[in-house]
């Protein structure tokens, strides 16, 4: 009982204590004086009574400084038997230009601080350097450049003490895109007899204006610990809040040149290359083609990178592949890249030349225009056996298919000097007959043979001697199938071409040979057009095809029991 009763005592003497407190004194210190502009420094406000978070504002502060975050902390004690409590509010203050500035009186609850004359030095100068926790550099690699031209902005924050936590705000800069380049560097320096641990950060900040701009300087916005240690007894970290800012730069953002016509780029380096997949010696008309065309652009973002437009020669018909664009970054350098691929299928035989494709681009170093080139590209192309210039024109898709109007232009014109050479008699009109007459009697003659030899052939079997079982069982007419049914364009024309090599007679190494053999050319040409155009819907025509042929096959007389070719959409 008599515990119970002590124990009561105890808590109404604390309780009354926290009751009658009230603030008496408010005192106000910064950590050191004078400082340095554009260097944080630490306002410290000590109440002698717990008050709340919002007592103590520092908005009067900002027209003088750039104020950082306020923290708060509290502390509780009894002494012989005498209760006391203390709330302190820590500020960052950071001045931006020298001079002389006073912190007015800091009243809380009726009490007021004393006023603080503060000097702020300009950066720079010996007389704070030993106070120095923390600074910002901040350099750039040009001050006069042109219109979306890359600015390389390297910041780095200079810390005399361990980091506890802190946070690296990039410059922000009206009209312009900054963005981080790699990663953060380490390092130790000596600066005036201290030693500073430093960070640095690289930045790329694109001007979308002309004109004159300033880039503000990046801060920093941190705490670091302090040497000595904190008690145990004690609500205070031991730790101090520092912030700094680096100095603004000015930059002059000069237009594009008026005499510029094109796509505007600049840039240190750009380069662009072509190359042709798969290489061969040769190549056959009507097989697609791959032609890559690879651009490369140092310190520029991958949407400023143009348009890969190449004009082709009506001797291709031209399907649009891919395109791929990327950019990384070497050493500290953002480098863009555009891939723009196209399949080409050439539909005549000779040495095709694919002409060279230039891109302008302007030159940051040597301030001029230059010519990024491919070298002309000549490729032997060959016609396919059995095959002629008109049967690949007319295995393409009609949507697809290039203008011709000068080359009929070309054709007819062709045509018109023939037949004024041929109206000019070179020989007497008797021998002509004579020949004509010959020449018509061998035709005869070999035509005659010709059929017979056919009508003897086509008796004896259509098809390769081979049982319909087999036919049945062949693993490319499966395939076939298969492909068919899951509307696979690539593996459709595969396995179609395989079944043909092995089951008709002749040579067949592309799908439009197998086309004119099977008189399917209109059922092919949306698989075509999927195959060469990546841009075009999936194909799914592949029912169609697949009884298309099936029908051709049955009406070539190809002998097969009935259980031959079994129906993969049944009716």
């Amino acid at each position: 009982m008599v515990k119970a009763v002590n124990l009561l005592v105890v808590l109404l003497i604390l309780f009354s204590g926290v009751a009658s407190a009230d603030v008496t004194e408010v005192t106000a210190t910064v950590d050191r004086n004078p400082v340095t502009a554009n260097e944080s420094f630490v306002l410290t406000v000590t109440v002698n009574d717990d008050v709340s978070n919002n007592a103590f504002e520092a908005s009067k502060l900002l027209q003088d400084f750039v104020v950082g975050r306020t923290s708060v902390s509290r502390q509780t004690s009894m002494i012989n038997g005498s209760l006391s409590k203390q709330t302190r509010f820590t500020t960052v203050l950071i001045p931006q230009s020298p001079g002389e500035y006073t912190i007015p009186e800091i009243t809380i609850k009726g009490v007021s601080s004393k006023p603080i004359n503060l000097q702020v030095l300009k950066q720079g100068t010996d007389s704070d350097t030993e106070q120095r926790i923390a600074f910002i550099e901040a350099q750039v690699d040009s001050t006069n450049v042109y219109f979306q031209q890359p600015i390389t902005y390297i910041a780095r924050l200079f810390l005399a003490a361990d980091l506890n936590k802190g946070n690296l705000v990039p410059p922000q800069v009206d009209n312009a895109d900054v963005q981080q380049i790699g990663r953060d560097e380490e390092s130790t320096q000596m600066v005036n007899g201290r030693r500073y641990k430093v960070y640095q950060r690289v930045y790329q900040i694109t001007p979308n204006k002309s004109g004159s701009i300033t880039i503000p300087g990046a801060r920093f916005d941190g705490e670091v610990f302090t040497q000595g240690q904190r008690s145990i007894f004690s609500s205070f970290s031991n730790t101090q809040p520092v912030s700094a800012i680096a100095e603004g730069i000015d930059v002059n953002v000069l237009p594009v040149p008026d005499s510029w016509t094109g796509h505007w780029l600049p840039s240190e380096l750009v380069s662009l290359s072509a190359s042709i997949s798969p290489e061969q010696d040769e190549y056959k008309a009507g097989e697609p083609i791959t032609l890559s065309y690879m651009l490369t652009a140092v310190g520029v973002k991958p949407e400023q990178l143009p348009e890969i437009a190449p004009d082709f020669p009506s001797s291709f018909r031209v399907y649009p592949d891919n395109d791929e664009t990327d950019s990384f970054t070497r050493n500290g350098v953002v480098i863009s890249q555009k891939t723009v691929s196209f399949a080409l299928v050439p539909e005549q035989a000779g040495d095709l030349v694919i002409p060279e494709f230039t891109l302008p681009w302007f030159n940051t170093k040597t301030q001029q225009r230059t010519i990024a080139k491919t070298d002309n590209m000549t490729l032997p192309v060959i016609m396919p056996a059995g095959m002629t210039q008109s049967d690949i024109a007319e295995a393409a898709p009609t949507d697809s298919r290039p203008d011709t109007a000068n080359e009929k232009a070309a054709n007819t014109s062709a045509k018109q000097d023939i037949n004024t050479v041929a109206s000019k008699p070179l020989v007497p009109v008797w021998v002509i007959i004579a020949l004509t007459a010959g020449l018509v009697i061998s035709l005869l003659l070999n035509l005659y043979l010709l059929i017979k030899r056919k009508s003897v052939k086509s008796q004896e079997k259509t098809v390769k001697p081979e049982s319909a079982d087999n036919l049945n069982r062949s693993r490319s007419w499966q395939d076939f199938q298969k492909a068919c049914k899951n509307n696979d364009a690539k593996a459709a024309q595969e396995s179609l071409i395989n079944w043909a090599k092995t089951h008709l007679d002749g040579s067949f190494n592309s799908l439009a040979e197998v086309a004119k053999r099977l008189n399917i050319e209109e059922e092919i040409k949306p698989l075509q057009a999927s195959l060469y155009n990546a841009s075009s819907s999936k194909w799914t025509e592949g029912k169609t095809l697949y009884q298309k042929v099936r029908k051709q096959i049955g009406r070539m007389n190809i002998k097969q029991q009935s259980s031959t070719l079994p129906q993969l959409y049944p009716s």
